[in-house]
This record gives structure tokens, sequence and C-alpha cells, in this order.
């Protein structure tokens, strides 16, 4: 994929947690976790094709609904093809957003969720 053409992916940070009523231990895919151990949230880079910033926007509560998370808040989004550019990005994130981009799909959470107590 060209450089032009991850202009049209964003990276956003999100601080998210479980939807209500539903037990966050049960959403997340973490080896060896201790029965009693709760987690309040969790941190995740979400890779996101749209056209513009705003779409992108409103595309990450929706994707999260999905998987029954939703956003505490959003910290940064950055467009992907500026992230390319200035060489500010992984090699497993690029190889995320082009399997992303030969994909149906617009939303992708990146690596993994990074959860907190």
């Amino acid at each position: 994929m060209t450089e032009e053409n991850y202009s049209n992916f964003w990276l956003v940070f999100v601080n998210l947690k479980a939807k209500e009523g539903i037990n966050f231990i049960d959403l997340i895919d973490i080896e060896d976790i201790p029965e009693n151990m709760k987690y309040k949230g969790a941190w995740a880079n979400i890779i996101v094709k749209s056209k513009n910033i705003r779409e992108a926007l409103d595309i990450v509560p929706l994707g999260l609904d999905e998987l029954d998370f939703e956003v505490i808040f959003i910290d940064k989004i950055e467009n992907i093809g500026s992230l390319v550019e200035y060489e500010e990005i992984t090699e497993e994130v690029r190889a995320e957003v082009d399997w992303l981009s030969e994909s149906e799909f617009i939303f992708k959470i990146s690596d993994k969720l990074f959860p907190y107590k």
C-alpha cells in the first residue's frame, strides 16, 4: 500500500470499560488471571478505516459496542499516513493496517488490551 493510502486510517488511543452488566474478565483473553482479580477498564490502540477524523471518532464507540465495551474517553487520535511519513509506527501496526485495508472491516483493536485495576 502506498503512503498516501494510509491517510484513510486512524490510530485511536482509548480508555474503555465493559458495558453495564458485563464482567470485564469475560471480555479479555489473558491467561492465568486469578478468579478474584477485578479490572476497572483497559487502554487500547484501535485502528479505524475512515475518510476523515470525525467519521473515525464516530466509529470507535460503535465498534467497541459490538464487543461489549464502551468508551470512557478517547485520549489521542493520529492519522496513520502521518505516522508512516514520519516513521513513527511499528511494522507490526503497519501490517495490521495493511490487513484491515484488505478486509471488509473498518475497526480493529491493535495488538491487545492493556487492563488496569
